[in-house]
């Protein structure tokens, strides 16, 4: 394989890296950001004023806090993992307390995979295992030979491609990963190939290769929401980061306002054959002096410029939480005049329905998953992810009295009560431990359906 073919990148991918990696340092900010080339160079500014303007510049960040709030909601309730037959599998629990092979547990992984998603639009995670054999369970327990997961983020995902299979179903057909800085690993759904770049030479080195009984590409992918384009996701901060950028180059411009109003620049009559000069305050304007009343003058900004870029400021605020349905969350703070509770609780139902197809997401690739954990083992997966889909953002005690009134309503129907009940014991305790959590359920399906008060 040649370098170039190696390095051939998918026409989507040509058209959404400058987006994904715009948003990445959106969402980390600092020095990320200011090195990332958002903050615009004025006309005639000189190239040291320029550095100087991003040197001093900062960044409000708006779009890191609004996606780990979208995460925080969605991962505020555990989800309801039955493992099915894998449920006391060492090599699973083992899996289950490191999932990558880096010291994070799977839940943990989960959550960081759905924050990167919630940023790119998508992410795909690469489920595969060491090429090691084991003679015994035990052997294998010992050496921790067992499948694991890799996350990869849009920007190391460079081509893939998709087939039509005779049922009609569209299937991933491979993939090309960079793994490192010459390393790249092509899947297929038959085997894989590690290929190298050689600084001198016009081809490729394959490294290694093998094959695997999967049958498809063992990845699967994350989508935050669905762009109905393969490999494509809409990030959360879609359109958030573009205003965000406009509220930190007009925060640059209000410092250097303020800076110029403290030393104004002199214009001084230019003679013949005077080249342009760069225009910043610590330069002198030229003008002609043959025009009538030309003479010196100390040219200032307007004061009032300053006035405008901060009502510009917060219409932007305004905008970024109204975008990110966020105006009903953050109600201590101004939003531009009084709102409805109408306004609010429409505000609340989009928010609900964004989670809800998160959860729905999440729900389906860790699924997925686990399908391919156990493929990798040579079993099936028969157990059930469920993610809460219930993201009201009342109070516990709102939650509480609705779970509580409706257990006192007497509805003649065991099944209705015992499912309250544990909406209750859910709602009360959300961090409950999933053991203590299995022993409260069955002693309630082992009931009658009423509380000791009614008995």
């Amino acid at each position: 394989m040649t370098k170039k073919q190696l390095l051939k990148t998918h026409p989507d991918y040509d058209a959404n890296i400058d987006s994904w990696v715009f948003f990445l340092h959106s969402y980390f900010g600092g020095n990320l950001y200011r090195s990332g080339g958002y903050l615009v160079r004025h006309p005639f500014e000189s190239a040291a004023n320029y550095e100087r303007r991003k040197r001093i510049s900062y960044y409000y960040n708006y779009c890191g806090p609004i996606v780990d709030i979208f995460v925080s909601h969605l991962f505020r309730r555990k989800a309801v993992r039955d493992f099915g037959s894998l449920t006391g599998d060492p090599l699973f629990e083992r899996f289950l307390r490191n999932a990558d092979l880096e010291g994070s547990s799977f839940a943990q992984f989960m959550r960081d995979a759905q924050r990167f998603a919630s940023i790119y639009g998508r992410v795909s995670i690469v489920v595969d295992k060491p090429p090691l054999e084991a003679a015994t369970m035990a052997e294998a327990v010992e050496r921790d030979l067992r499948p694991y997961v890799t996350l990869v983020t849009p920007e190391n995902l460079l081509d893939w491609s998709y087939v039509r299979e005779p049922t009609g179903r569209t299937v991933l057909d491979a993939v090309k990963i960079r793994e490192g800085r010459d390393l790249y690993r092509i899947w297929s759904r038959g085997g894989w190939e590690l290929w190298r770049l050689e600084a001198k030479s016009s081809d490729a080195v394959l490294v290694d290769a093998g094959e695997h009984p999967l049958g498809e590409v063992p990845v699967v992918n994350l989508y935050n929401k669905r762009s109905g384009t393969a490999m494509v996701g809409v990030s959360d901060l879609q359109d958030i980061a573009d205003i965000n950028k406009n509220i930190y180059y007009l925060c640059s411009d209000a410092k250097e306002i303020i800076e110029n109003t403290a030393f104004p620049m002199l214009a001084v009559p230019y003679g013949p054959g005077v080249d342009e000069q760069e225009v910043g305050p610590r330069n002198i304007l030229g003008f002609d002096p043959s025009e009538p009343n030309s003479r010196p003058y100390w040219l200032e900004p307007p004061h009032s410029s300053l006035t405008e870029i901060r009502e510009w400021v917060r219409q932007d605020i305004n905008e970024i939480h109204r975008i990110a349905k966020m105006g009903g969350v953050k109600a201590t703070e101004d939003f531009g005049g009084v709102r409805s509770g109408v306004a609010l609780e429409l505000e609340h139902q989009q928010l609900h329905a964004l989670l809800s197809e998160k959860a729905d997401n999440t729900e389906h690739a860790e699924s997925s998953l686990l399908e391919l954990w156990a493929r990798w083992q040579g079993v099936s997966f028969d157990g059930r992810i469920d993610y809460p889909d219930d993201f009201s953002v009342r109070d516990l005690d709102r939650d509480l009295d609705v779970a509580i009134k409706a257990r006192s309503a007497a509805v003649a129907s065991e099944t209705f009560n015992r499912e309250i009940e544990k909406k209750i014991v859910r709602a009360a305790l959300p961090k409950l431990d999933e053991s203590v959590m299995k022993t409260i359920v069955a002693e309630i399906d082992g009931g009658d359906g009423k509380t000791r008060s009614e008995k």
